[in-house]
């Protein structure tokens, strides 16, 4: 195919499936090259198109509004990926405003986008009015993927039907660790959570240490995560025995990723228990698992119990601000992400 037949097919827009990388053409396309404004204009009513790749094509955020714009009437696409284009916070609000009426869209790729934690907050937002979105790709958003970002989206976690969340190569640290293990422990619908290449966290001692036993804590109540890739993640001799101790007592984690690129003979022998079959143990004594763990378990357990006497709902996820009387349903969703 050459370049101008190339074009062609993405302005006619005819085919299931367009995927268009700007790095394939060795940096020859230009945001130019494709008007977003009259593609998005054919998008808004395409039939055809499910599935829409426009990787490193150097659009923005302006090009970023226009797509969710037409993501507004189309009902077709289920599949958007928009890797490597700084269509940074307002972009993302726009598709975030798209995901709150769009019912079709399936899988949404935004990494290496240029987001804050801002950003995240309101996508976090959006996600508990949308039910179809099930694959969520934020990886490589380096300012927006932070301790607050993942604190916005652990909250909404449970309210969502996202499947599978990506969160690599970001500067998640220790505090996001522990708000997504809060949340995992509570969340049915999650299956995979990519947490590849974290910068800014190290399961070695301290409170890294201590994120990393309220995650293997997650496992022991989580009946739905069946896949975890911390591939890339400093993990120590402690960390390794934490999973060791929680595999028993869960049975659906069937993919596991540790360690460096070259795993040691330990993280080998880790890996293969999980894909072997595996019996649960029932009223595992707390007293065999790990204090870190026992002690994340046991603080879980007593708020579920307190809240549960008081007649309150409780959530894994930290609470938010005092509410105030009369407050909309927006205003009660964006309190709780506060």
């Amino acid at each position: 195919m050459t370049y101008g037949d190339f074009l062609k097919a993405a302005q006619q827009q005819d085919i299931p499936t367009l995927n268009i990388d700007g790095s394939y053409w060795g940096g020859v396309l230009q945001a130019k090259d494709i008007d977003m404004e009259s593609f998005a204009t054919k998008l808004s009513t395409n039939r055809t198109l499910t599935s829409l790749t426009l990787n490193r094509t150097k659009h923005t955020t302006a090009a970023a509004k226009q797509l969710a714009e037409a993501l507004l009437t189309n009902n077709t696409l289920t599949s958007l990926a928009l890797r490597g284009n700084k269509i940074q916070d307002g972009g993302v609000i726009a598709l975030a405003a798209t995901l709150k009426v769009n019912t079709t869209l399936k899988s949404l790729e935004i990494s290496a986008a240029g987001l804050s934690a801002a950003g995240i907050k309101e996508l976090s937002f959006a996600l508990q009015l949308n039910r179809s979105l099930e694959h969520l790709d934020l990886r490589g958003n380096f300012e927006g993927v932070t301790d607050a970002g993942v604190k916005s989206l652990a909250a909404v976690l449970g309210n969502t039907s996202l499947t599978s969340l990506d969160l690599s190569h970001s500067n998640v640290g220790p505090a996001g660790i522990t708000y997504l293990a809060e949340a995992l422990a509570t969340n049915r619908t999650l299956k995979t959570l990519l947490l590849q290449d974290l910068r800014k966290v190290a399961f070695v001692s301290g409170k890294g240490l201590d994120s990393f036993a309220a995650l293997c804590a997650a496992l022991v109540r989580n009946a739905t995560l069946t896949s975890i890739d911390l591939s890339l993640v400093r993990l120590e001799k402690e960390a390794v025995q934490f999973l060791e101790a929680v595999l028993p007592m869960n049975i659906t984690l069937l993919s596991l990723t540790v360690g460096d690129a070259s795993p040691g003979k330990g993280f080998r022998e880790l890996m293969s228990k999980v894909k072997q079959p595996r019996q649960k143990i029932e009223n595992f004594p707390a007293a065999e698992l790990p204090p870190a763990i026992a002690a994340w378990l046991d603080m879980w357990t007593t708020a579920a119990t307190a809240a549960a006497a008081a007649g309150v709902a409780v959530s894994a996820s930290p609470a938010g601000p005092k509410k105030r009387k009369r407050m909309t349903e927006a205003d009660r969703l964006r309190a709780a992400m506060e």
